[in-house]
């Protein structure tokens, strides 16, 4: 019997592509497609607005660094700022070599950087690795948060008991 501590419903599975070419986009939706929900945004701004609107099911972000509206350094400063990369993984997927803008992303929490042009073998193992890290954190959580919760229903029975 296969024990598991949080439903599976849920258990976010949803990934949020963001890049302004189209092309990226599919390569990467047709990647991930068979074993997530696929949602994508243009640019930063449309980013934020799909992160705030599907919050509970996404379960990564891969967000390209250059973009117009908003590029995704700056997405990745809000987000970092709203605590999100805490909770949900961002991947930076790039064609950019200078390294102060790949240090600024990993400073800001970005889980990796994936470089284009993209090998699909390669992003879908890195992204499928952390996506799984995050969802057994959540779970180990979870069962932390409900032994805290039994455990202090003890010791007020117990104190209870004591005081009575």
């Amino acid at each position: 019997m296969k024990y598991s501590f949080i439903n599976e419903i849920d258990v976010p599975k949803t990934i949020l592509i963001v890049d302004d070419d189209e092309m990226n986009r599919s390569v990467l939706g047709n990647i991930f497609s068979a074993s997530y929900s696929i949602e994508m945004a243009e640019n930063g701004k449309e980013c934020l607005n799909k992160m705030w609107e599907y919050r509970q099911r996404i379960c990564a972000v891969l967000l390209d660094v250059v973009m117009p509206v908003m590029g995704g350094i700056e997405v990745l400063k809000k987000l970092n700022r709203d605590g999100v990369v805490n909770h949900i993984p961002i991947f930076i997927i790039t064609g950019e070599t200078d390294t102060k803008i790949i240090k600024h992303a990993y400073d800001l929490g970005v889980m990796d950087v994936i470089a284009k042009p993209i090998s699909s073998y390669i992003v879908q193992r890195r992204v499928n690795s952390v996506i799984e890290l995050f969802t057994a954190r959540k779970r180990l959580s979870s069962v932390v948060g409900q032994q805290k919760d039994q455990l202090l229903k003890q010791a007020k029975r117990i104190l209870g008991l004591n005081m009575g």
